[in-house]
């Protein structure tokens, strides 16, 4: 994972589920877990992208990936957006932000390593 990837803490995480901004950009929150992980307990308002199945993911249409997941795919290094993942403890997060890095998403890819494990502990 390179320096380019900005970490980012429960507290900022719990607001961007919350609907808020961060740094001024709309972020969208992918949990890069498995499906049955995912319907078990999930970070408000995240879409659920399985680590396998990103790079397919990444290349819909924009118009696909809004129908399926309901939510616009933010452009690399948009200012106005961005893309958040995690993970249940940061190893498939990590493996994630370095295919989305490998897609052009420098400058708007934030990375939340303490994952879902974390995230249950303290809603």
């Amino acid at each position: 994972m390179s320096s380019n990837v900005q970490p980012i803490n429960f507290e900022a995480v719990k607001s961007i589920s919350e609907g808020n901004a961060l740094n001024g950009r709309n972020i969208v929150i992918v949990d890069v877990r498995g499906p049955d992980e995912f319907s078990a307990g999930s970070i408000p308002n995240a879409i659920n992208i399985p680590l396998p199945d990103l790079n397919q993911e990444l290349d819909l249409s924009p118009e696909a990936f809004k129908k399926k997941y309901h939510v616009d795919l933010p452009k690399p290094n948009s200012a106005d957006t961005g893309i958040a993942v995690h993970c249940q403890m940061g190893g498939r997060a990590a493996r994630a932000a370095n295919a989305l890095e490998s897609k052009g998403y420098t400058e708007n890819l934030y990375i939340y390593s303490p994952g879902w494990k974390e995230f249950s502990s303290k809603i």
